[in-house]
């Protein structure tokens, strides 16, 4: 089990199956998945397996999406992670909060401990993310981490906008406290 990492206001930790009805709660809302390949789960069950995916990736790989707990309260917020893309042969960076935590800086927070883990914990070399061209948070929380645009392409069956961040250049480019790895 990898260790979790902390921020100024984060904990992210992988994970467990009794998440399953926290997690349905940003993963159900069409809002937030909107940009989503999957798009929403549509039950419990559902996002049960989701969490299982991840759990399998977790062992497979040593990372996954994880849970996003507030340090303070240890309410659950959202996911981020680090996912291996098979398919595209990419390691990608993904992010997603409730609603309720939006427009707080906490998506930049998870994401920049992610690119430091990526970084330094699981020497990554290069980390992607691909983003639907409407997601204008997104794209923002991106172009704050210093990743370039790469280009438009097709991800999963949906249109995006494919970004990449090489490791020199993120050590390089921190802006956040670093978190506890």
């Amino acid at each position: 089990m990898s260790p979790p990492i902390e921020t100024k206001r984060l904990l992210l930790r992988p994970f467990e199956p009794a998440d399953a009805e926290a997690a349905f709660r940003w993963l159900s809302d069409p809002l937030v998945m909107r940009f989503s390949p999957a798009g929403a789960d549509g039950s419990l069950e559902q996002t049960r397996a989701r969490l299982a995916e991840y759990r399998r990736h977790q062992l497979a790989h040593g990372f996954s999406k994880w849970m996003i707990l507030e340090r303070g309260s240890g309410q659950p917020i959202g996911d981020s992670g680090l996912l291996f893309l098979q398919d595209y042969d990419r390691i990608d960076l993904g992010f997603r909060l409730a609603p309720a935590h939006w427009g707080k800086g906490l998506a930049t927070e998870a994401a920049d401990a992610w690119v430091r883990a990526a970084f330094e914990r699981f020497q990554i070399d290069r980390l992607t993310a691909f983003v639907h061209p409407e997601n204008a948070a997104s794209i923002r929380v991106l172009a704050k981490l210093g990743f370039a645009v790469v280009g438009p392409e097709t991800i999963l069956g949906m249109d995006s906008i494919l970004f990449s961040l090489d490791a020199t250049a993120a050590l390089n480019q921190m802006t956040v406290d670093p978190p506890s790895l």
